[in-house]
């Protein structure tokens, strides 16, 4: 497949159907070593961005050890100063004082993430799965407006990432930043409001088409009486509707644990999770065989996360060779993958938010309840060309507002040095373009890069020695990085 010309189709008419794939949920090669693209494959899908450490790491382990070792990372990283406060006890000495200190706290709070997805986002499956979680249940700071409740439930995300999804659904219920983000924390007996459970319904759990405007109406009555009591939201029993509720079929005085508990024997619940989970890690258009094995493995692990997830991850339809390549990076994916490939920590956190968002993804805040919707989105004839120039300005250290440098430049020797072939010019850019693209360039587009390299310089003279090889190294990486194909994962 032509991969160019697959990015603009996806681009242009996103696929409607599933690709005709017949490889199924069986182990991928489970006693073998993993080879590099292999590897690569695995690493590209599950982390934010592959490391040559990373790479190294994955080949010295079969399938089913590398999948394992990816459900690790700090769960509990050191938050920001403020961040465990309660914000009813905080004292400013003006409406706008606070704001302003609310604003360069939501900037902190974006920038620690950030950080986080380039220094320990390496080996792990944690902050891809933590922004998946928050791209599910969405709130965004300028309704929450407390930075503390934005950061509680990045850190519930973190916490239960490949856990219990009920459970995870359960704490939801009773989330700061959910219950104003979708209004519960107004909802009363007699006067409930059913934002939260519309979105519950629709966006968090079925799906359209798989309930009625009744069991809104009935769970809306059901989710009363939580409020928020300093960094928790509390139950009020005195302000919850006892009524009898007639909900998804089911007749009783139901309350907010017995509609999550109703919603989730429901098939269709497992089977929304797992096709959300097809679709982040293997290709846009669900295989709907595939994610109905995935739903009954969900169900079946009394929906535990990672039993699932780890079984996508370890089989042969995950490996097949017809997904490489086939979905499109996020900005995330873009911004932090430029940091692991190189291995630079280094980029300045402020220009790093600034630029996602430029490329339509704030962290923080989502552009609706719906959340990011992502895929072909991703590009358009804006995003394109300013990721282009992105990477550009990256491969020299630069920032691309005023030209300005990073502190410390990539360092694009060490990368170099990283690949035994970087004596041979030829061999090299090989290597480097098969680590840095999910599906290698063609002749055509290898000779390119190649004189990109070289500079007008003959072949034999190529080594790390030569002079002025830094800026051959960065006309090579920043050739590759405007390539389509660097776009695709």
């Amino acid at each position: 497949m032509n991969r160019r010309d697959f990015l603009w189709r996806l681009v242009s008419n996103p696929p409607t159907t599933p690709l005709g794939i017949t490889t199924g949920l069986d182990p991928y090669k489970p006693d073998q070593l993993l080879s590099q693209d292999d590897a690569l494959h695995l690493l590209r899908r599950a982390t934010l961005g592959v490391s040559r450490q990373d790479l190294a790491r994955a080949q010295q382990m079969t399938t089913r050890q590398a999948v394992q070792a990816l459900f690790s990372g700090n769960q509990t990283p050191n938050p920001p100063p403020w961040a465990t406060i309660d914000p009813t006890t905080e004292n400013f000495p003006s409406p706008d004082a606070r704001q302003q200190e609310y604003y360069r706290r939501y900037a902190e709070l974006q920038q620690w993430w950030l950080r986080r997805m380039i220094t320990e986002g390496g080996f792990s499956i944690l902050e891809k799965l933590v922004f998946f979680w928050h791209n599910h249940y969405c709130s965004d700071y300028l309704k929450v407006y407390y930075p503390q409740y934005m950061y509680l439930q990045n850190q519930t995300f973190r916490q239960m990432a490949w856990g219990n999804v009920r459970e995870l659904a359960r704490a939801m219920v009773a989330d700061p930043a959910m219950l104003i983000y979708l209004d519960n924390v107004a909802s009363i007996k007699g006067n409930p409001n059913e934002n939260f459970a519309r979105e519950l319904l629709e966006l968090f759990t079925l799906g359209v088409g798989h309930y009625t405007e009744h069991d809104i109406v009935e769970a809306a009555r059901a989710l009363t009486g939580w409020r928020i009591q300093g960094m928790r939201g509390v139950f009020n029993q005195q302000l919850w509707d006892p009524g009898v509720k007639d909900f998804l079929g089911r007749r009783g005085t139901f309350n907010a644990d017995d509609i999550i508990a109703i919603i989730f024997e429901q098939d269709q619940a497992a089977r929304f999770i797992a096709t959300k989970i097809y679709r982040t890690f293997v290709y846009d258009v669900p295989n709907p065989d595939i994610v109905e094995q995935l739903a009954q493995l969900l169900k079946a692990n009394n929906y535990e996360l990672r039993p699932m997830l780890e079984t996508l991850l370890m089989s042969e339809h995950f490996f097949d060779p017809a997904f490489r390549g086939a979905l499109i990076k996020s900005p995330i994916e873009f911004m932090v993958g430029l940091c692991r490939q190189l291995s630079f920590a280094e980029l300045p956190l402020d220009y790093g938010i600034e630029r996602m968002a430029r490329l339509t993804l704030e962290l923080l805040n989502p552009p609706t309840v719906e959340g990011w919707k992502g895929h072909h989105l991703w590009i358009n004839t804006n995003t394109y060309p300013l990721r282009e120039r992105i990477a550009e300005y990256f491969a020299d250290g630069k920032r691309n507002d005023n030209y300005q440098n990073f502190p410390t430049p990539p360092d694009v020797r060490q990368f170099a040095a990283s690949f035994s072939s970087n004596a041979v010019a030829r061999e090299f850019v090989s290597d480097v373009a098969r680590f840095l693209l999910a599906i290698p360039p063609g002749p055509n587009a290898e000779a390119y890069l190649l004189d990109e390299l070289l500079l007008g310089a003959p072949e034999y003279e190529w080594s790390l020695s030569m002079p002025n090889v830094e800026l051959r190294l960065r006309s090579l990486l920043k050739a590759i990085f405007t390539l389509p194909e660097y776009q695709l994962l």
